[in-house]
């Protein structure tokens, strides 16, 4: 069972199949091998199952939210502001880079839309000034994954619900993590600047600070509503998902200007193709879920691990090596679907606190984006960085450190996570 399980996903897989179909399909042949039949009624039943959620719906909406905030110019708002912050210091705009993906983070939540949106803004600006491509393509596809870990987060919403856990304490559990992931990569700009000695830009006068601030302001207001109203029990993830919507409709509509109705209409065409493709791999995974727990893969894998491994730690650090090799291979929302359900009952077995694990598997998927020859982050930088995947590998060499050593730190150190959940959500 188990290798029908491995070799027919793994197969549909580099044949080609879309995610969803191989995952549905390896689900059906699963029940056919399990039970000798196909339960044709049940099938669907469990597919809509997984979908009809209210929690679910904050996927499609923080989608919209990220992309109305893209189509209404706040991307170039937040590069600005991040300007006046930290633009001053020895490789000026590579701090920049860093800084307004922490503060975008606030409003797309994946990392894909922060490479392409924001990327564009941020590559543009460093090419201009002098810097090389493979610098500014390597720290915008870094800084690009710093999106999922702060809040909101569409992996967060997924995980969530696959594993049963709080949205919001998943969302405020990423928050240090995220941080300490921004100030690994500033520290690792600043040295790449010494050492290449790359140039800053002037110290910002009063009045253009000042102007900087006041373009990004309200933007910047997004992520305080959403935490502090999840925090404060004034409405749930999904209805601050919603929230964010009105909120991102109105700057980019009736504060700025700048979203006209064309540009609404492809958002929406954009975010309903992509909350359907998420929503029929969520779908697919709850199917395949069931069938993989009544036929006790799970149980297989939990034993086959209590033979060797002894400690929670022991556990975290095979799970970590496991996850970076499947993030080169599988998509993230694909990847938390398919594997939350097998790797549960371990997490329980050894008192894995969820919520740790959560940001643990989020922060290396992360980093599987930005690794061949799957990375969704690595193709959209290429394109964007008009450069080769190659050279982008290549020059990512210094920022996997700063990344993997992140995911150490958050791994032995359990409080980096659960400290701030525990602190607001009391």
């Amino acid at each position: 069972m188990f290798l029908v399980f491995i070799g027919l996903l793994v197969a549909l897989f580099l044949l080609g199949m879309p995610v969803a179909f191989g995952i549905a399909i390896t689900a059906v042949v699963l029940m056919l091998v399990d039970l000798g039949q196909v339960r044709t009624l049940v099938v669907p039943q469990m597919m809509a199952s997984g979908v009809n959620s209210f929690v679910i719906l904050a996927v499609p909406l923080f989608v919209l939210a990220g992309k109305l905030m893209n189509a209404g110019g706040i991307s170039d708002r937040i590069f600005r502001f991040a300007n006046v912050l930290v633009g001053y210091l020895p490789g000026g705009l590579g701090h920049v880079n860093v800084v307004s993906s922490v503060l975008f983070s606030g409003m797309s939540g994946a990392a894909v839309s922060d490479a392409a949106g924001l990327g564009q803004v941020q590559i543009r600006a460093m090419r201009n000034h002098g810097y090389d491509k493979g610098f500014a393509s390597a720290i915008t596809a870094s800084s690009s994954t710093i999106g999922p870990m702060i809040p909101p987060s569409l992996p967060a919403v997924v995980y969530a619900v696959a594993a049963g856990v709080s949205v919001g304490a998943l969302f405020i559990a990423g928050i240090i993590p995220g941080l300490i992931m921004a100030a690994l990569l500033l520290l690792m700009v600043a040295i790449l600047a010494h050492r290449r000695d790359y140039p800053r830009e002037d110290f910002p006068s009063a009045g253009a600070a000042w102007r900087a601030f006041r373009g990004a302001v309200l933007p910047l207001l997004t992520p305080v509503i959403i935490i502090g109203g999840i925090v404060e029990g004034t409405f749930t993830a999904t209805e601050a998902a919603a929230v964010a919507v009105l909120y991102s409709a109105f700057l980019g509509a009736v504060v700025y200007r700048e979203l006209k109705w064309r540009d609404f209409v492809q958002v929406l065409r954009e975010t309903a193709q992509l909350s359907a493709a998420i929503g029929l791999i969520v779908a697919a995974a709850t199917l395949y879920g069931n069938v993989i727990i009544r036929a006790q893969i799970p149980q297989a894998i939990l034993e086959a691990f209590t033979a060797f491994a002894n400690s929670p730690l022991v556990v975290l650090l095979i799970l970590n090596l496991f996850l970076l090799l499947v993030g080169c291979f599988l998509e993230t929302i694909a990847a938390i679907t398919i594997l939350v359900p097998l790797l549960l009952p371990l997490l329980q077995a050894f008192e894995v606190d969820p919520l740790h694990f959560g940001v643990i598997m989020i922060l290396n998927l992360m980093i599987g984006l930005l690794t061949p020859p799957l990375g969704l982050v690595l193709f959209v930088v290429s394109r964007i960085g008009e450069i080769s995947i190659l050279e982008l590998v290549r020059a990512l060499g210094p920022f996997y450190l700063m990344l993997v050593l992140a995911l150490i730190i958050v791994t032995l150190f359990p409080g980096v996570v659960l400290w701030l959940p525990g602190l607001l959500m009391e």
